[in-house]
């Protein structure tokens, strides 16, 4: 016999990837953790008869010959089936996450890196020609859709999109995904939120500014994750680190997040015994309090390699520069000749405003291009530090809705930054 298994404290897309497995294997038995996931427990109240699922205590371990380990690889993620592991003549992987000195030794693999593991079981489906119902193909869109961010998150790859297309195809309800994916907190989990916002601090790490989230709670609280998540959605971070104390300080958890390349979570908790992959990860602590973990966690990040494209990586240097007295005629003349649409004014060497095509084009519709560049130029311009990561400035831009930032090593201007400098980074793989 075959029995399919997943990983810890599941999520939905290891949920979906035991319902995708089950209708690639057939006669395999799914079998559920003893620890799920908040949203994951939410769907199996009502779903829990159609989808049929059993505990390893159910089962004589002895007739499962074969096990199928579905979006995890790492061995202490499965201590749960530790004895089935071991009695089985075969196994086989279903994963995306990286690689870990802990991963179990299988038979067969299928690893590759996309945003959800329910992705390659999909894909592997419709090249069988396996069809899938209405009620399977919704699960399995959920679980891209978590994994993913709906579709959003850095680590979400064109196959990720290509399978959703295909679940929606198949009868995927779009309107159970979005009941499913909304944040309904429990009481212990809103306590839990409740202490940590105020003890979410930023900390700037080679001008990368990454949050860490102290909290305690009386017990273990279920999907902390989720709460970490909240508080990066409304603190705009790009990456945080949540760190919670649960049972009076015996145990310590660790639940990084991140939605931006340069700042790698699971490499970063792999090297404190967790895991997890680039966007998500965990690990847990024991006799060790919040402040040690904090401790140990910034001293890690200083050492880390984070690497953000730079506001000097992409400015413009030298700078061409305008003089505040001549005239706006004038200086039309010299921002076509430079092919730029604004400039940098000075008064006396010194930055003292921005002058834009804009503001010209508006001055020529009251006659007024012969007044000097001071009277329609912006004042006290927005500036930004050259190793600032570029995701600043462009939010800096987005907020003040301007279209270029002078560049400044401390009172000396070393270049500037526009908007199209930004949009080419966007959309450019390089």
């Amino acid at each position: 016999m075959r029995a399919i298994i997943t990983h810890a404290n599941a999520d939905l897309d290891a949920l979906a990837c035991l319902v995708l497995a089950r209708r690639l294997y057939g006669d395999a038995i799914c079998l559920r953790n003893h620890t799920v996931s908040m949203p994951v427990r939410r769907f199996l109240a009502l779903h829990k008869d159609e989808l049929d699922l059993k505990r390893v205590s159910d089962i004589d371990i002895s007739t499962i010959e074969e096990v199928i380990v579905v979006d995890v690889r790492d061995g202490r993620r499965l201590d749960e089936y530790s004895e089935l592991l071991e009695s089985a003549s075969r196994v086989v992987v279903w994963d995306h996450h990286p690689a870990t000195e802990h991963d179990i030794d299988a038979g067969e693999t299928h690893i590759e890196p996309v945003g959800a593991c329910a992705t390659l079981l999909c894909e592997r489906l419709r090249e069988e020609g396996i069809e899938l119902n209405e009620a399977e193909a919704t699960v399995a869109l959920l679980g891209i859709y978590a994994d993913t961010g709906s579709l959003s998150f850095d680590a979400t790859s064109p196959r990720d999109v290509e399978a959703a297309a295909h679940l929606l195809r198949a009868g995927g309800k779009l309107s159970v995904v979005n009941r499913y994916m909304q944040q309904r907190f429990t009481p212990e989990q809103q306590e839990l939120l409740v202490s940590m916002m105020p003890n979410t601090e930023e900390y700037t790490v080679k001008a990368v500014d990454i949050a860490i989230a102290k909290g305690e709670a009386r017990r273990y609280v279920r999907s902390a994750a989720e709460v970490v998540d909240d508080i990066m959605r409304l603190g705009g971070h790009d990456a945080i680190f949540g760190v919670i104390g649960f049972d009076k300080g015996k145990r310590v958890q660790v639940v990084g997040r991140s939605r931006v390349p340069y700042v790698n979570v699971g490499q970063i908790l792999s090297q404190m015994g967790g895991g997890g992959h680039a966007g998500a990860a965990a690990a847990t602590f024991k006799k060790q309090t919040i402040d040690e973990v904090v401790a140990s966690l910034k001293e890690l990040l200083e050492t880390s390699e984070l690497q953000p494209t730079r506001v000097s990586d992409l400015m413009s240097s030298p700078v061409e520069t305008i003089a505040r007295d001549i005239s706006l005629a004038e200086a039309l003349e010299l921002l076509e000749r430079w092919h730029v649409t604004g400039a940098p004014v000075l008064r006396d060497g010194e930055l003292e405003g921005i002058i834009s095509r804009r503001d010209i084009d508006r001055a020529a519709e009251g006659d007024k291009l012969d007044l000097p560049v001071a009277s329609h130029m912006s004042h006290n311009p927005v500036v930004i530090a050259p190793d600032e990561p570029i995701e600043d400035a462009l939010e800096q831009m987005t907020q003040q809705d301007i279209g270029r930032m002078p560049v400044c090593d401390g009172q000396r201007m070393v270049g500037i930054i526009s908007r199209s400098d930004i949009l080419r980074r966007l959309y450019s793989e390089h």
